[in-house]
């Protein structure tokens, strides 16, 4: 049996939409073609398709279910000792989503605000304009009314939808909270210039119980397949599979369709796009289809043999991911704990909750000003790869001016942790300032693009980190914490120095906590942007992206949320102009 029809066969009893086989669909046409079925491929395609008056197809590279992922490596960092890490996206029908740590966050209300201030122009990008698509996207479980006061566990419907009828993404509660936070929590919104949310998707910096991707009803994840493909049944509504797409067909400098190849075949076969050709494929594929379709820097697609068809050198530069160290203790004396709080609700299949941690520069380091100083000081280019284009120093040059100046702020976060009560920590730079690259492999382009993080090679991004373990050292010895004698374990009380800290930092930093974005940047074309405040591509017609590649900058939060909300933004975009 082929493969592509063992899936049209084997899947029936897993989705109920139409899953084709690649013979079925060759040669045939949509109205919109999606390249990526994940986060917001099937986000976007469902929006596109539930009027019922345009055809949509989502090509995938991955099978319909399982929990695969792509098998990349990085390039070496030099900043980080030449250390190579794995690059971990999902490969299967809902992307990363389908795969993730199922942690559902948002950033801090700046984040979005700078993307429009970096759009330039005549834009809608901003917090108070994507908070009604989180709304739509996004539904709210709240937390069972038996949960204790104490823990202080709010929320505001007013941050969130509540439509629990039909096929939706669900940011749930988990009821079961770990006695041990209480006293983390006591101590943290003790701490100077540390606020307590109001809710977890408020915007603010501060302290939040994080959510869980969970559908309430059956304690199963609930993620990009289950929200916007599963049960849909409509005949407009195609997933083809195991399929890679190759390559865009451009005509009279049109987007008209895709070329794709059926897993293990060797050969290929077009599909064409009436209206709209729409990128989904993620930051680390997005950039390599573009690339080797001819868009990209001409320089390098020249060394790769690839015609070029634009000239676009932001394609696959500004990559970004978050970066976290492991910072330990032990306690000498357990935290006292009030007795009603060792009985909280017991687990219900929603899993279990942490505090998130999101805290401004001011909030973590006395040194704030200082830093911020060195950083705007910086020249770009000395901190990007050599030979970089000038339009994409021009567009880190305006990031580096946003970010030092929110370097002074106490609303916009620099350090993320969660606290569960156990003393470990996993601080994560949440903003940082390193930028690395996404390019084909000259030599094979065809091949899985190199991905190279560039960790720390800005050094401020060692900085920010040192001031992070600071941060955590202090809070664990002093104040509330103070009589509980913790002893560090990691990095260990015999690293001191700032000097010392910066090099256990570079041989044990992690430049990604598997949140890719930002290698399609939505900048003006002369700041190295990628596509403009309505995601097209800039060029060409009828091409769109519409996944994290977009993203200028990275939030302060875990991705799939805000990427949710960019697709169900993008897709009103795209019917607008249908």
């Amino acid at each position: 049996m082929a493969p592509w029809t063992c899936l049209l066969l084997c899947g029936a009893s897993l989705v109920s939409g139409a899953v084709l086989g690649s013979r079925e669909a060759s040669g045939k046409a949509y109205d919109y073609v999606i390249v990526g079925g994940g986060t917001a491929g099937l986000t976007v395609g469902d929006r596109l398709s539930e009027s019922g008056k345009h055809s949509v197809l989502v090509v995938e590279y991955g099978k319909l279910s399982g929990g695969a992922l792509y098998d990349i490596t990085s390039a070496p960092s030099p900043g980080l000792g030449n250390r190579r890490f794995p690059v971990d996206v999902g490969f299967v029908v809902g992307g990363s989503s389908a795969v993730n740590g199922m942690i559902f966050q948002r950033g801090n209300a700046k984040d979005y605000d700078i993307w429009g201030e970096l759009a330039g122009g005549n834009n809608t990008w901003s917090w108070g304009n994507l908070l009604g698509y989180f709304r739509k996207g996004i539904q709210l479980t709240p937390p069972k009314p038996e949960v204790p006061a104490d823990f202080n566990l709010k929320y505001d419907m007013k941050y969130w939808g509540d439509n629990y009828t039909s096929h939706n993404i669900f940011a749930t509660f988990p009821n079961n909270l770990a006695p041990g936070m209480f006293p983390m929590y006591q101590a943290l919104k003790a701490l100077p210039g540390v606020n307590v949310a109001e809710d977890s998707g408020s915007g603010e910096t501060g302290i939040a119980y994080w959510m869980t991707s969970t559908d309430p009803r059956t304690g199963a994840r609930s993620f990009a397949r289950t929200g916007h493909w599963d049960n849909l049944n409509r005949d407009n509504y195609h997933l083809l599979p195991e399929t890679k797409v190759n390559e865009i067909i451009f005509k009279d400098n049109a987007a008209v369709g895709v070329r794709i190849t059926p897993s293990g075949a060797n050969t290929s076969t077009i599909i064409h796009a009436r209206k709209e050709v729409i990128l989904a494929a993620g930051a680390i594929h997005t950039p390599q289809i573009l690339q080797l379709s001819g868009i990209g820097p001409a320089d390098f697609l020249q060394r790769a043999k690839i015609p070029v068809k634009v000239d676009l050198p932001g394609v696959g530069s500004n990559f970004q991911d978050h970066s976290f160290t492991d910072v330990s203790f032990r306690w000498t004396q357990t935290p006292a704990i009030p007795s009603h709080l060792l009985n909280t609700p017991r687990p219900d299949n929603l899993g279990r909750s942490s505090l998130g941690i999101s805290l401004s520069l001011p909030a973590i380091s006395p040194n704030f000003s200082s830093i911020a100083a060195r950083f705007a000081a910086q020249d770009p280019a000395a901190y990007l790869p050599p030979n970089t284009h000038p339009t994409i120093i021009a567009g880190y040059r305006a990031q580096q001016a946003i970010y030092a100046r929110e370097m002074l702020r106490d609303d916009f976060s620099f350090l993320r942790v969660s606290a569960s009560g156990n003393p470990t920590f996993t601080p994560i730079n949440i903003h940082p300032v390193s930028r690395g690259t996404v390019l084909i492999n000259p030599d094979a382009p065809e091949d899985e693009p190199i991905v190279d993080y560039r960790g720390a090679s800005n050094p401020t991004d060692v900085e920010l980190s040192v001031e992070g373990i600071k941060f955590l050292r202090k809070l664990m010895t002093t104040g509330e914490l103070e009589k509980y004698g913790a002893v560090e374990i990691s990095p260990g009380k015999g690293l001191e120095s700032g000097e010392q800290l910066a090099e256990w930092v570079r041989a044990r930093s992690v430049p990604s906590v598997y949140h890719p974005v930002g290698t399609a940047p939505m900048m003006p074309r002369e700041l190295g942007g990628v596509v403009g405040g309505e995601l097209r591509v800039y060029g060409v017609e009828r091409l769109s992206v519409v996944d994290a590649s977009v993203m200028t900058t990275i939030v302060a939060a875990t991705t799939s949320m805000s990427v949710y909300a960019i697709a169900e933004k993008a897709a009103d975009l795209i019917k607008a102009r249908a």
